[in-house]
């Protein structure tokens, strides 16, 4: 059977899609790194009508502790239910902004140090904002949710009927159901929210932030047990790059706004 061409808009970071990996790419010639389609700015950067990730804090952690390692790299674009059959089976090396609560797999992976911590937070139409402080008051709340996600906090009141949940891709499509109307809120991360609110025109934002927060947790990188690469070297850099501070000024650099794409690529 002919083979699909594979589309290289930079050839020196290239985009493998996994039913191609390993007629491309030997297992030990870099680290696969494993990122989410299903992921969208600031926390990862497609490029347009492309899964060829060009920028993004997760892209930038796993950048980071590739370039700590002096390795090369590779990405793997994969849809969230993709993630965890690949970290069983050692078709990625390394995952990051991950929390063993988040994977089906945990036992499976080796846990890095805390990298980066994640918030998640509640986006309602804004006359609403100040009326949402606690799960109570989301009953009877249609929520835009990802699929694959997990959402513990929630699953008591999506158990029972008192929030419907709607599930989309990513949280892109979600922001728009908002905007149409056709969802009450938007589950999110907190760099994702800002970044949504920063690039919405002035005057048409009808969206705010409630004070409830749904959890706060810390994210980890996951390296397979079934993966060829030592794993010595990956908890290494993960340390090192933490004592010098690396992944503070990186969340801070988005925090801020000041991010630009492949800052932390190697030359």
């Amino acid at each position: 059977m002919k083979m699909p061409p594979v589309r290289r808009r930079h050839a020196m970071f290239p985009v493998l899609r996994l039913s191609l990996l390993f007629v491309l790419l030997p297992a030990s010639a870099t680290i696969r790194i494993g990122l989410c389609e299903c992921d969208s700015p600031p926390l990862l950067e497609f490029a347009p009508q492309s899964t060829e990730p060009v920028g993004g804090l997760i892209k930038d952690i796993g950048d980071l502790i590739a370039g700590q390692m002096n390795e090369e790299k590779a990405y793997v674009v994969l849809s969230r239910k993709r993630i965890d059959p690949a970290l069983q089976k050692g078709e990625v090396d390394l995952v990051c902004y991950l929390n063993p609560a988040w994977t089906s797999v945990a036992p499976q992976l080796h846990w890095t140090d805390d990298v980066v911590p994640q918030t998640e937070v509640v986006v309602v139409d804004r006359n609403r904002a100040e009326k949402v402080r606690n799960m109570e008051d989301l009953k009877g709340m249609r929520l835009g949710l990802i699929h694959g996600f997990h959402y513990p906090q929630l699953v008591p009141l999506i158990v029972v009927g008192k929030i419907k949940p709607v599930y989309e891709n990513d949280h892109l499509s979600n922001y728009k159901l908002l905007e149409q109307k056709l969802v009450d809120g938007v589950v999110s991360s907190d760099l994702q929210v800002a970044y949504h609110q920063r690039n919405t025109a002035p005057g048409t934002q009808a969206q705010g932030v409630s004070a409830l927060v749904l959890s706060a947790m810390p994210t980890f990188c996951a390296v397979p047990k079934a993966s060829p690469i030592k794993v010595e070297r990956v908890m290494q850099a993960v340390q090192q790059l933490k004592a010098q501070g690396a992944f503070d000024k990186l969340i801070n650099r988005y925090r801020q706004n000041e991010h630009t794409p492949s800052k932390t690529e190697r030359p």
